[in-house]
């Protein structure tokens, strides 16, 4: 093996739980790469922010040397690695990996140690680097084993592993149970070839069936009530990031001295153009990437009605603080993955009726929201572009707009409606990276 080629091994200490073990994770790693005949340089590193992992490749890349292998320790979300801490959490968007250039090796391989890498992120990394990916399908766990669970408590002696393993937040508690006794087997990384999407990744191919199930926005009612509560009484110029077939724009026209729209699907931007054709102070544009093409302080309002989780957090934020008027606002409604809790049943008992009222009261829009659904590019879409958990947007939105806090519109058994008003927009906080 040439010198030049390096194993890194990235771990983070601060994000949530565990922390005092993923270095021990990372130093048992290292030791069997070791023992299995590795003689080039071996590369063990906390990061705690999207700048230290910059800076660790950085370094890689100024000494001239090449990644041979890349593991990255730690906890991660529905779209790869997180750092920083829950009060403040950080993570490249899709668009920041876009931008990076990592060294990679010619034959070089990753693998993310980390919840639910396999389900989106790791092959997602494996066509954006051009290297075979390796991640876990189920969250992941401690482990004295590699090959089966068990349990390492607290302890940072002797060997430790992360293994992807199926157990209560997957199985319930008969998947608890199957764990803790010893009988369940640690997952096989699952491994992902560079190749590009099997289908359509975008709302183009069901540009039609979205128009035809959201013609008025306002039979989404516990959304449409809590954006009459909070969008400004008086005409306002608006945003409608991920503005779809413009129907919220079209919604609010009586209301609003001018407003623009955009998507990155070509297909529903044509379908909002023709639904608005008489509205003149309405203009749609389709955008690539967390680009906002419009002057500073453009817009009292900026909303994002059901598309936040799909965007590109950190950059995007960025642009709508500048494209946003002092003391205007960003509304975000969105859905978000989570199993309820048990002292959630009384509230999830009271949305579901009320759901079930709402599909009655509106048979047409609940056939037609289920055809769209139901449909095998809808589903192909969903699988590339995948709905967050509710503790990363909570955490991401609350820390970056102290103070303000995440509100439930709705409860189902494994999801949300939530909802979001940053106050004015100039008291956020941002995190800005720079990129070649």
């Amino acid at each position: 093996m040439a010198e030049s080629s390096v194993i890194l091994i990235i771990y983070t200490t601060k994000y949530r739980l565990g922390g005092e073990q993923f270095p021990v994770v990372a130093k048992t790693l290292a030791a069997e790469k070791r023992d299995a005949g590795f003689a080039g340089e071996i590369v063990t590193r906390a990061v705690e922010s999207k700048l230290d992992i910059l800076k660790a490749l950085d370094e890689i890349k100024t000494a001239g040397k090449k990644i041979r292998e890349f593991h990255f320790v730690g906890h991660s979300g529905m779209y790869g690695p997180m750092y920083g801490t829950v009060a403040f959490p950080e993570q490249f968007s899709p668009y920041e990996w876009e931008q990076m250039e990592i060294p990679f090796a010619e034959g070089a391989t990753a693998y993310f140690f980390c919840c639910r890498s396999a389900r989106w992120f790791a092959p997602f990394f494996a066509r954006t680097f051009n290297v075979p990916t390796y991640g876990f399908f189920w969250y992941t766990t401690f482990s004295r084993s590699k090959t089966k669970y068990v349990s390492a408590g607290d302890s940072t002696d002797g060997k430790l592993y992360t293994i992807g393993c199926k157990g209560r937040k997957s199985h319930g508690y008969l998947g608890a149970i199957q764990k803790r006794a010893g009988f369940m087997p640690a997952e096989e990384m699952k491994r992902f070839e560079p190749r590009p999407p099997d289908g359509d990744t975008t709302y183009d191919h069901v540009a039609e069936l979205y128009d035809a199930a959201f013609q008025d926005i306002r039979v989404r009612k516990d959304e449409w009530k809590w954006l009459g509560e909070h969008l400004p009484k008086e005409k306002f110029a608006m945003l409608d990031i991920g503005c779809g077939n413009g129907a919220l724009l079209d919604a609010l026209a009586d209301r609003l001295e001018f407003g623009r729209g955009v998507d990155e699907s070509a297909g529903i931007i044509e379908r909002a153009k023709l639904k608005n054709a008489e509205n003149r102070h309405l203009e749609f544009q389709k955008i690539d990437g967390p680009v906002l093409p419009f002057e500073d302080h453009s817009f009292d309002v900026v909303t994002s009605l059901m598309s936040f989780r799909y965007l590109d957090w950190d950059p995007l934020l960025s642009e709508i603080k500048r494209v946003t008027k002092p003391g205007g606002k960003f509304l975000i409604i969105d859905m978000v993955t989570v199993p309820v809790a048990f002292r959630e049943y009384p509230r999830l008992l009271k949305d579901k009726l009320r759901t079930k009222r709402d599909q009655r009261s509106n048979a047409a829009f609940d056939a037609a929201l289920k055809k769209l659904v139901s449909h095998p590019d809808w589903k192909k879409m969903l699988e590339y572009n995948p709905i967050r958990s509710e503790h990363e947007m909570k955490w991401y939105l609350e820390s970056r707009f102290p103070g303000q806090k995440v509100e439930i519109l709705n409860m189902a058994w494994n999801s949300r409606i939530v909802a979001f008003d940053s106050g004015p927009i100039e008291k956020g906080i941002e995190v800005k990276l720079s990129y070649p």
